[in-house]
């Protein structure tokens, strides 16, 4: 599986941005990070709730869940890396303790998506949390 690189995706960028347009910007520009994965284009790796077409896969290894991600769509992709750099790399423990309910509205950014784009990203934190068998604060 290929992970991608999402060392320069954080939260703390996202909120010392001072306006939609440059938050907009900015996810659009992680959204370049997330390489094109034909492999994972399958239908055992959709994300289903997703109105974009949307992939990821699950490995565990070693006590640690890896994700791999793919989507047509550049501003998934830009909330995919978000969320993977929040949930990519992490035990079991680590996963149960985040809140990725509230990950969007911590980043300021559920105010200004459309409802779909909410409910995409809604989409893929139930998807890694099914994939690697944990729960993970998505109420």
């Amino acid at each position: 599986m290929i992970y991608d690189d999402l060392s320069t995706v954080s939260l703390a960028q996202l909120l010392a941005t001072d306006n939609w347009q440059s938050k907009y910007r900015l996810i659009t520009d992680w959204g370049r990070l997330i390489a094109p994965k034909p492999d994972l284009r399958q239908p055992m790796y959709v994300i289903k709730g997703c109105e974009a077409s949307a992939w990821m896969a699950h490995d565990y290894s070693e006590g640690r869940h890896r994700f791999a991600f793919d989507s047509d769509s550049r501003v998934i992709k830009g909330l995919a890396a978000l969320l993977l750099v929040h949930i990519d790399d992490k035990t079991d423990g680590e996963l149960a303790q985040l809140n990725l309910a509230g990950l969007l509205r911590e980043a300021g950014l559920e105010k200004h998506m459309t409802p779909s784009r909410n409910n995409g990203f809604r989409a893929m934190a139930i998807r890694a949390c099914e994939l690697a068998g944990v729960e993970a604060g998505l109420n």
